[in-house]
């Protein structure tokens, strides 16, 4: 997919923030414990992959969060787990912490408890928003500075438009390149997904829909084409969405024929998301996105009744036990650089370290 081809790489590919990583910069060299930086503004802005390559040109490891993912004090605190803590076995991290206004107003404990990671963390600590005034981050300013990313300008996006419809050799006029780039609302990424469906000649996406209303037009739609919009607007990339999907199939149909009908979609649409990693071939994430908007057509009636979607349980899993995969994966690096070895490697001979080394393997 194009966004994922022209995705950010290095400072230099960021556009229409570039004071916004000077003060990132500054910051990083300024840090002390007990403070985080909030970066706050729209959506697209690019709040995230500026925190990435900044990390990645300092050759920092990050470790990121989202609260998406962990609506409650507890989770929080497991996925985070010890990441927070200094050894000498990691390298320099920078501690990302996305969406923290998404945070549920119910769970008034994840506030506190990202309040005190901040107050505790031997690492520098990144927190993004899109509303850094919403009441229930009051108390959690006082221990950041702002930041504030502003929409990105239409002429900038339209200017990115064009150096990859060239590149691309697509078959977009310069009127639809300018509509879409005002359409976009100063979100790079919308306009780039917008710029992809426009290539095969399609009507514009609306602006970022949530996961359930998605689900409810690739299920109810009867229209590949609504569905592809719905999936294209959605605020999950394709492979969340494969996820959401396979997870909610058996309590949004009925009748056996049926289920089986969008399993066998389902798989082949993995035929291909297993494409794009053996190959790493991005355009066959379209093909992807076809199969899954295919469902779409399954259902022969409505059913009018009410399904409360549920998030993946492969996701939940995942988003609970990064921080020690994450931290295993800098051990496994880090002992691979000092011993001349590959990360594989370290991987299968760490057990026997362990039982070589004993107590003194912990103290490390």
């Amino acid at each position: 997919m194009l966004l994922e081809k022209y995705k950010p790489k290095k400072i230099e590919d960021i556009i229409g923030q570039k004071d916004v990583v000077i003060k990132i910069e500054n910051w990083l060299k300024k840090w002390k414990s007990g403070k985080a930086l909030l970066l706050y503004g729209p959506t697209g802005s690019g709040k995230t992959i500026i925190s990435e390559i900044i990390a990645k040109g300092k050759k920092l490891n990050l470790l990121e969060v989202n609260t998406s993912d962990s609506l409650t004090a507890f989770s929080i605190r497991e996925t985070l787990g010890s990441a927070t803590k200094n050894s000498s076995l990691l390298r320099g991290r920078i501690i990302l912490i996305n969406d923290v206004d998404s945070l549920s107003s119910a769970d008034r404990g994840g506030i506190a408890e990202i309040i005190k990671i901040i107050r505790e963390s031997s690492y520098p600590i990144v927190l993004t928003a899109d509303n850094a005034y919403d009441k229930k981050l009051k108390s959690l300013k006082n221990y950041c500075e702002l930041v504030h990313l502003k929409k990105i300008p239409v002429n900038l996006i339209e200017k990115k438009l064009r150096e990859i419809v060239l590149k691309e050799k697509l078959k977009v006029s310069s009127e639809i390149i300018r509509k879409i780039a005002v359409n976009s609302n100063g979100d790079i990424r919308s306009a780039i997904n917008d710029l992809e469906v426009a290539d095969v000649d399609m009507d514009y996406r609306d602006k970022e829909k949530d996961i359930f209303e998605t689900l409810r037009t690739i299920f109810n739609s009867q229209d590949v084409r609504t569905a592809i919009q719905a999936i294209e607007s959605c605020d999950k990339d394709i492979d969340e969405i494969f996820w959401w999907v396979e997870q909610n199939i058996c309590n949004e149909y009925e009748k056996p024929e049926e289920i089986a009908a969008v399993f066998d979609l389902l798989s082949r649409a993995d035929l291909f998301r297993s494409k794009v990693v053996i190959n790493q071939n991005f355009r066959f994430k379209k093909y992807m996105r076809d199969l899954i908007a295919g469902i779409s057509m399954i259902k022969k009636k409505q059913y009018h009744k009410f399904v409360m979607y549920r998030p993946p349980d492969r996701l939940i899993f995942l988003g609970r036990t990064k921080s020690s995969r994450k931290e295993m994966g800098e051990i496994y690096r880090n002992l691979g650089e000092f011993l001349h070895c590959s990360k594989r490697k370290v991987k299968e001979q760490l057990p026997y370290l362990k039982i070589i080394l004993g107590k003194d393997f912990i103290k490390m």
